[in-house]
């Protein structure tokens, strides 16, 4: 596979994906394991987007890669954005979580009813919050990847401002 072939892959897998790929996710995709040689051919795509008149680009995170609108055309095509996969009621559970963690499993439920014990389950499984042991409850905090997704640089600040 040539070097255009394997930025076209990469391309096509950060607008496919619809989440940020680690080097290691890209390199296993383009069946490279020269590492250097796919986070150099990254930049260079990241360079190319900056440089042309594109609506998107493609971004490093902690997380890896990924490719999403630029801030200056979110206003204009946010109404065609499908909805949120996450349906209202998990979504008003992360709310509470990311408003006041760290908070504890039992103080969730006992906000939101038996049913966040379901939407606690999902929200861990999307990585978008973790549990750690507290007791006999759990402590619940959100993930860099519900900072990413929500494109939330930092969550204190996203608060103050109202930004969740």
């Amino acid at each position: 596979m040539g070097t255009n072939d394997i930025k076209s892959l990469i391309e096509a897998a950060l607008f496919a994906s619809g989440r940020s790929l680690t080097l290691e996710e890209i390199a296993n995709l383009c069946k490279s394991g020269n590492i250097g040689f796919i986070r150099r051919t990254i930049e260079e795509l990241i360079r190319e987007y900056s440089e042309r008149r594109s609506g998107l680009e493609i971004c490093e995170s902690a997380n890896g890669y990924s490719m999403r609108i630029k801030r200056e055309f979110e206003q204009d095509v946010i109404q065609l954005i499908p909805e949120t996969e996450i349906e209202p009621a998990v979504l008003k559970t992360l709310a509470l979580i990311a408003y006041e963690e760290p908070i504890k499993q039992s103080k969730v439920v006992e906000e939101r009813g038996n049913r966040a014990y379901r939407y606690i389950k999902k929200l861990r499984e999307q990585e978008l919050i973790n549990a750690e042991k507290c007791g006999r409850t759990r402590l619940l905090r959100t993930t860099p990847k519900f900072r990413e997704y929500f494109q939330i640089v930092n969550l204190k600040e996203a608060v103050k401002g109202d930004k969740i």
